[in-house]
C-alpha cells in the first residue's frame, strides 16, 4: 500500500539548484534510502517533505492526502516524524523528561486545566510517563531516564532520538543520517535497531545516509540524487551495478 507519494519537487536558493524534480513513491511497511554525494539533495528532500522548507514546484501526498501546503507541525500531527545529522535533544532535561517533551502536541487538556490541575491533567501525564519509560526500555535506556543527555555517549544520544521519534506515534519516520558519527559495532547495532523499530510497529522508514553497509543491508529500495536530481532507483544488488551511480558516489566503496 502506497503511503508517501512525492510528484516532481524542486526547490532553489537564489541560482542554486538544491533539488529538481525529484519523485518517488514510498510504500508502507518499506524501509528505503537515498543515498548521493554531499550537497546531492538528499536532506533538502526530507525539509521539503516535512515542511522545513516550503516547495517550489511538485506536489507531497501522504497517505492519499495533499500536504503540499500544510505547515510542519500540521504534518507531524498526520504521522511524519524525522530525525536530524546534527543530534537535537535538550541539554537542559533529563533524558526522561526529553522523551516527554515529543508527546507535548498529543496532549488533550488546556492551559487552563493544567493551571487548575484538574484530574484529566494529572491521569495524562501518568499516562505520558509511563509511555516514555516504555520507549526507553524497548531500546535499551531505561537507566539512563535521570541523566543529562549531553553526559551520554553520542551512540546512546542517538539511540534515544530514536526511542523520542516513537513517542510521536508516527506512520512514517525519516532519518537523517543515524550512524553519522558512530563506530562500526555501533553502526551494526543500530541496524539491528532500525529493523527492530521497523518490524515491532509496523512503520515506514526512509533513510538518508553515506554509510553503504546500514544502506545496502536493510533498505529494499534506494533512490541515489546527484546535483540535486535523481540518476537512479532500484534495489540495492542494481544499485551496486549502476555504472551512473559509481561513477557519481560508490566509487571503490562497493
Amino acid at each position: 500500500m502506497e503511503i508517501l507519494r512525492v510528484e516532481g519537487i524542486s526547490k532553489h536558493f537564489g541560482g542554486v539548484v538544491a533539488l529538481e524534480g525529484f519523485s518517488m513513491v514510498q510504500q508502507e511497511n518499506q524501509i528505503t534510502g537515498i543515498i548521493g554525494p554531499n550537497g546531492a539533495g538528499k536532506t533538502t528532500v526530507f525539509n521539503l517533505i516535512t515542511g522545513a522548507t516550503p516547495v517550489d514546484h511538485g506536489s507531497i501526498l501522504f497517505m492519499d492526502r495533499e500536504i503540499t501546503k500544510l505547515p510542519a507541525h500540521r504534518r507531524a500531527d498526520q504521522g511524519i516524524a524525522r530525525t536530524f545529522q546534527n543530534i537535537r535533544l535538550f541539554r537542559n532535561l533529563s533524558v526522561l523528561d526529553n522523551m516527554k517533551v515529543a508527546h507535548d502536541m498529543k496532549v488533550l487538556y488546556t492551559l487552563w486545566e493544567e493551571m487548575l490541575r484538574l484530574p484529566r491533567v494529572g491521569k495524562q501525564e501518568r499516562r505520558i510517563d509511563e509511555k516514555a519509560r516504555h520507549f526507553l526500555a524497548y531500546l535499551g535506556l531505561e537507566r539512563f531516564g535521570d541523566q543529562k543527555p549531553h553526559n551520554l555517549p553520542y551512540g546512546i544520544q542517538r539511540r534515544l532520538e530514536l526511542a523520542r521519534t516513537l513517542m510521536t506515534e508516527p506512520r512514517i519516520l525519516l532519518l537523517d543520517e543515524p550512524a553519522a558519527g558512530l563506530n562500526p559495532h555501533e553502526v551494526r547495532s543500530l541496524m539491528d535497531t532500525i529493523r527492530k523499530i521497523q518490524e515491532d510497529n509496523a512503520l515506514t522508514i526512509v533513510i538518508v545516509e553515506h554509510h553503504m553497509e546500514l544502506i545496502m543491508n536493510i533498505c529494499s529500495l534506494i533512490h541515489v540524487l546527484d546535483f540535486g536530481k535523481k540518476i537512479a532507483e532500484g534495489e540495492p544488488a542494481a544499485i551496486k551495478e549502476n555504472e551512473q551511480v559509481l561513477q557519481a558516489y560508490l566509487g571503490e566503496e562497493v
